[in-house]
């Protein structure tokens, strides 16, 4: 006689329900952040920002023009000095009146045209040194300073020679020397020939 299986327990449907399978996970992607450049950089030099601009005041620029006035005045005070010479042996030798005025006007006229020639001399000299690429004058690179635009690129000639006459023609006539001594208090440590040449000096 064959036996008869046991009935299965009461809670056999739950036991035989399938497992329910987990919910999709939803991956939010993020998107691509590009990362900004990095400066090239030199051998053995670790990464690090430019440092701040520093202006030169008032001072160290008054002594670099007390150097340039040195290097370029002491020339021609000696050419100055050897036609004054000349003028008072020509004068001496003259025996009338009449020569003596046409021997002092020739020497006057040589004496106002060793100033023409000074002048120019004096301009291209800040002009040519100003633009070059270096920037400066000697009395300037002697007190380590460089003149750049307000951008901190290198002057044109054109520009340079544009600040020469502004400082020699319109900062130098200022009585007080106001337009010189605005370096010390001004934005940027700008002269007046600075603010009209749109440039500013900077130590290096």
């Amino acid at each position: 006689m064959s036996q008869i299986p046991p009935p299965p327990p009461p809670n056999w449907q739950q036991q035989q329900q399938p497992q329910q399978p987990y919910p999709p996970q939803s991956y939010q992607q993020q998107p691509y952040q590009q990362q900004p450049p990095y400066p090239p950089q030199q051998y053995g030099a670790p990464y690090a920002a430019a440092p701040a601009a520093q202006f030169g005041g008032f001072w160290v620029r008054f002594v670099a023009y007390f150097l340039d006035g040195l290097i370029v005045g002491i020339p021609m005070w000696i050419l100055i000095a050897v036609f004054a010479g000349g003028t008072v042996a020509s004068l001496g030798g003259t025996s009338t009146e009449q020569e003596q005025v046409a021997a002092a006007a020739a020497v006057g006229g040589i004496i106002f045209l060793i100033f023409i020639v000074a002048f120019v001399g004096v301009w291209l000299y800040e002009a040519l040194m100003t633009s070059s690429e270096r920037g400066a004058t000697l009395g300037k690179r002697a007190l380590g300073l460089r003149v750049v635009k307000s951008d901190g690129t290198r002057l044109s000639f054109g520009r340079a020679t544009g600040r020469f006459f502004a400082k020699a023609f319109i900062t130098g006539l200022i009585p007080f020397g106001i337009g010189y001594i605005m370096a010390g208090f001004t934005d940027r440590k700008r002269a007046l020939h600075d603010m009209i040449a749109d440039t500013v000096v900077v130590k290096v």
